[in-house]
């Protein structure tokens, strides 16, 4: 794919997104912590270990089944055992569906054996659902391996953890203010965490990974939890708070940054606990996957580069393509992406 092409895919996509995510959120949800300022943020997060690794969860409760693809399906649901700041508690307790944590279990249809490998995969920002990553990708992987068990989980305020009066899946994990997001993301790394300790007890071997947002999550989990034989960062890259500033496809995020920068704020700084390179990954360079696009806007090369630098990955998968062609590119990460599970879980 040239790099006409690939820019014009993702100009193209970009503004389907922007499109479908341009109704916005109420600020006057957030009204208790949406004016908190940059040095007032560092204070509350320089108190506390922003990350943290969770060895502890509750027994999964089977909520919903059915069969996808010659593929069992089944959604399990377990308490959020992640705690939110003071600042964030009251507002944190109005969004209940939040409280809780869904994944979605895939496994060959009526197996009974006892599966050795589990990936535990994360979605992007904005997610409506796993309709297609079933179809398309999970079904093909339980085919393929059939020792394999998908846990997609499903990220705090996306899919069954949306809020009532939030205008679209995942909206208030970015369309909020710095506190909420900073939470968002902080839950989103406890509760995967929480995940991994459910996988540990029934796996022999456990992957983690994303794409986007779900790979931003995963770099996280790099610097608290080493439990994971293989994380995979999809289109993620370090300075996060670099890139929601030029976050296009969530316009509400665009409209409430305005608002603070002509208030004095520096937009950047606000988000200064969720910027990677503050941190220390806890994971050696041999359990990373790095999946990026020469031409992707949202999550630029450079900033892939930086995590790379960061935690010294080991595999680095490059497509032609952006953020949007990854779709179409699929099988080109695809094909290196499932040699490197061969040889690192010795399939």
């Amino acid at each position: 794919m040239n790099t006409l092409l690939a820019n014009a895919i993702e100009k193209m996509g970009i503004k389907f997104f922007a499109s479908i995510n341009r109704k916005k959120s109420n600020s006057q949800i957030f009204k208790e912590c949406n004016k908190l300022t940059s040095d007032e943020i560092k204070s509350i997060y320089s108190r506390i270990t922003v990350f943290n690794k969770n060895e502890f969860f509750d027994e999964p409760v089977l909520i919903n089944k059915k069969v996808v693809n010659g593929m069992d399906v089944n959604t399990y649901t377990m308490p959020s055992l992640y705690i939110p700041i003071k600042k964030y508690q009251n507002i944190y307790n109005t969004f209940s569906e939040n409280k809780n944590i869904y994944f979605e279990h895939m496994a060959c249809k009526n197996s009974n054996k006892k599966q050795k490998t589990a990936l535990i995969y994360l979605h992007g920002f904005s997610e409506r659902n796993y309709n297609n990553e079933t179809k398309y990708l999970f079904a093909n992987l339980v085919k393929q391996y059939n020792d394999l068990d998908i846990l997609a989980v499903q990220q705090p305020f996306h899919m069954l953890r949306s809020p009532n009066n939030q205008p679209y899946s995942g909206a208030y994990i970015f369309d909020s203010c710095p506190i909420v997001t900073i939470e968002g993301i902080r839950q989103s790394v406890n509760d995967v965490s929480q995940v991994i300790s459910y996988a540990k007890q029934n796996y022999t071997k456990v992957i983690v990974g994303g794409f986007s947002l779900g790979g931003h999550v995963t770099s996280f989990l790099g610097t608290c939890d080493d439990r994971a034989d293989l994380y995979i960062m999809g289109q993620a890259g370090a300075k996060l708070p670099e890139t929601l500033n030029y976050l296009s496809v969530c316009p509400g995020l665009y409209a409430k940054k305005d608002e603070w920068i002509n208030s004095g704020q520096e937009f950047e700084l606000l988000y200064d606990p969720i910027e990677l390179l503050k941190y220390n990954p806890i994971i050696p360079k041999e359990k990373v996957v790095s999946v990026a696009g020469f031409n992707d806007r949202l999550v630029t090369y450079e900033r892939v580069e930086e995590l790379r630098n960061l935690f010294k990955s080991q595999y680095n998968i490059d497509y032609k393509s952006g953020h949007i062609g990854l779709l179409l590119e699929w099988k080109v990460v695809m094909k290196p992406l499932l040699k490197i599970i061969d040889e690192e879980l010795g399939e």
